[in-house]
This record gives C-alpha cells, structure tokens and sequence, in this order.
C-alpha cells in the first residue's frame, strides 16, 4: 500500500468561467499593454507592449479559467491555472502611448468578439413587395376543395402584411419577370413608362409565391392531398434570389371506401380544413419572420463624395453608433492574424448611410465595394 503521506496524490480538474453568459454582441473595450523599453530597438518595445494590450484586450471580452491542484496529506503542494481569452480582437485602434524611464505603454480601443458571440434575433423592419404569384390545382383535386384555394392565397399576403414592422407594398398584378424586362431599358419600355417601375432597395425584399394543390399519392386509405407552398424570396433593386422556401401542408379529404355513404359521412367538414390552412399559413408567416429578423443586415459599401456610404438606412432597421464588420481585407503590418475592420455608423438617411472606421489609419479607399456585416 502506498503511504499516502508520501505518494498519495489527487488532481482536482477545476473548470470555471469568469462570464456569466455567453456575449451576444461584440464589445468595445480599452486596454494598456505594457513592455520594457529596448534602447537598440525601439520597435520591438513597442510591438510587445501593443501585444500586451490585445491579449488583454481579449480578456476583457471573456476568458476561461482551467487548471489542477496536486494535493498531498491534504495539502496543496502545487497549484497551477490557465488563464485563456474566449474572444479575439476583431479591429483596434491606438489612443495613447507613453515612454516612462525603463517602460513604454500603449492604450489602444478595441472591438472584441468570438466563437461565444452570435447575432441577437432583435425586430427590425422588413420591406417587401409582393409580385404576382400563382395557384394551381391538379384535376384530381374535388371542386370544394380547388375552389377554397384562391381563398387561401389571398389571405396568406393579408398574414404577412400583418405582421409587426412588415412593411408590404402590393404589386401582385404584376409578373416578375416583366417587372425585370422592362427594368433593361426602362426608357423605351411602354408598361415602364404607363404604370412606372416598382422602386425597390438593396435593403429590401420581393417575393413570389406558388399554391399548389395535388393528389397525396402515398396515403392509401385516404383521398388526401398534399398543398404545396412555395416562396421565392428576392433581395435589393437587383432582384438576386436569396432563397426559396417550400412547406407541405397533408390534408387528408375523406375515406377510400366503395360505400357512397362510408364517403359521405367521412368527407372532413371544410371550415375544418379552412381552419387547418389558415393555422399552416400563420406556422410560415412566424417562421418567415423570425429567419428576416436573425439575418444580419449586410450592405453594400461605396465610396463617395460624402464618404464611405452603404445601402442601408433607418427603413432597414440600421441605427446611429451600430457596428459593422468588414472581412477579406489585407491590413498591411496588421497585428491581427484575420484582417478585419470595424465601422460605425455616423450618418443615418431613410435608404443608405455614413459609415466610419474604428481604425483611423485605415484608407477607405480600399473598402469600395465590400460587403459589411452589420452587429445588433
């Protein structure tokens, strides 16, 4: 037996967090980095005390706590822990340095973020134009039941109009693909030039939509069919297809049976099948609120006369001092591994916006034409 005074030795894994809760934003800290002055080469000086601050800088955004004791006769003999950022440094900027005899400071601002962080699902305003859809109904379908469908089409665009901060401009006499022919040369275009052009966005959304109606195959003890819905969802002046979207709906009709009467009385009432719909419409009205409101608003960035200007304003749901995150930019001499920029909003319009870099030093020139990503 071992003499546990001697040899007897316990590890206690401890795993804490100094977070409370996951962070849902980035944040935006300060941190002084510190390092001993180098008369040969100064540079190097600075480089680590800069390094020094965005280590700490991460810490600030979080940070987890690992380590063990080793234990004997109850007595702790060795503690060791691990201190590690959970974030990273997004973007910084310098806002004081500072020589003091043998040591050199430097206090930067920074944006951190990480694996932790994800996109908060907040309300903003959704705009979107209706363009003309359709709805079919196979010959198997009985007469009640094809004659409910314009029905039900209508009041699927009354439901999305309805929604909280959906903003619903109706075109639906009007086919998107004339729509996008006439937009070629609108000038020389007769409907353009009669009824005018719908004026969308870059923020805002059109929309398509299928009814489909049509015998369920698979179910063999029922006449039961199947109502297909599909969304065509469309972003920005361009009208790029951002997705499509399609939703089942099994309603079953009445019993399979050589028995005119077994038919009769098991024939399903239709303002049950009217209330069946009207619930399924409401699933893909909510679904399709909640997936607008949890995907980040993304713009287009210009430089222009009056700055770095993105086509995003107040009717997106973009606010004054929001962040946004631009990747895919080579920093030169960058202290971060990943090249990014974080800018802000300075000046809000109704359909586009100012935007301004944390980094001061960053030439806006080089952010034409890239896509920001926008935090809540």
């Amino acid at each position: 037996m071992i003499n546990k005074l001697a040899a007897l030795v316990l590890l206690i894994f401890i795993n804490s967090s100094l977070s409370a809760e996951e962070d849902k934003n980035f944040k935006q800290v300060e941190a002084t980095g510190r390092s001993v002055v180098i008369d040969a080469n100064i540079e190097v000086s600075r480089k680590r005390a800069l390094e020094d601050a965005l280590y700490l800088a991460a810490l600030k955004g979080g940070a987890d706590v690992n380590g063990f004791s080793a234990i004997n006769s109850s007595t702790i003999i060795n503690d060791q822990s691990v201190v590690r950022a959970t974030n990273r440094v997004i973007d910084f900027k310098i806002l004081d340095e500072r020589q003091d005899k043998e040591f050199l400071s430097i206090k930067i601002s920074a944006i951190v973020g990480g694996k932790k962080s994800s996109k908060n699902c907040t309300t903003k305003p959704i705009n979107i134009t209706f363009f003309k859809g359709s709805y079919i109904n196979d010959s198997s379908v009985p007469s009640k039941l094809s004659r409910k469908m314009p029905k039900w089409y209508n009041a699927f665009f009354d439901i999305i109009s309805e929604l909280p901060n959906v903003v619903s401009i109706n075109y639906r006499h009007e086919s998107l693909e004339k729509i996008l022919k006439s937009n070629i040369n609108p000038s020389f275009d007769y409907s353009a030039l009669v009824n005018g052009l719908p004026l969308i966005q870059s923020g805002n959304y059109s929309m398509v939509t299928e009814f489909k109606l049509s015998e369920n195959d698979k179910d063999n003890s029922f006449s039961s069919y199947i109502l297909k819905i599909s969304l065509k969802i469309f972003k920005g002046e361009n009208f790029k297809l951002l997705t499509t979207k399609t939703y089942d709906l099994p309603l079953r009709y009445k019993i399979k049976s050589n028995f005119q009467f077994i038919r009769n009385v098991s024939t399903l009432d239709l303002d049950n099948v009217d209330k069946k719909v009207n619930e399924h419409l409401m699933g893909i009205a909510h679904s399709f609120l909640k997936e607008f409101n949890c995907r980040p608003l993304e713009g287009k960035l210009k430089v222009t006369k009056d700055g770095l200007s993105v086509d995003l304003g107040s009717k997106q749901g973009l606010k004054h001092k929001q962040m946004g995150l631009i990747r895919g930019i080579n920093i030169k001499n960058s202290m971060l591994s990943n090249s990014s920029v974080i800018v802000h909003t300075s000046k809000i319009y109704e359909n586009h916006s100012i935007l301004l870099p944390l980094n001061d030093n960053i030439k806006i020139s080089t952010l034409n034409n890239l896509i920001v990503e926008f935090t809540e």
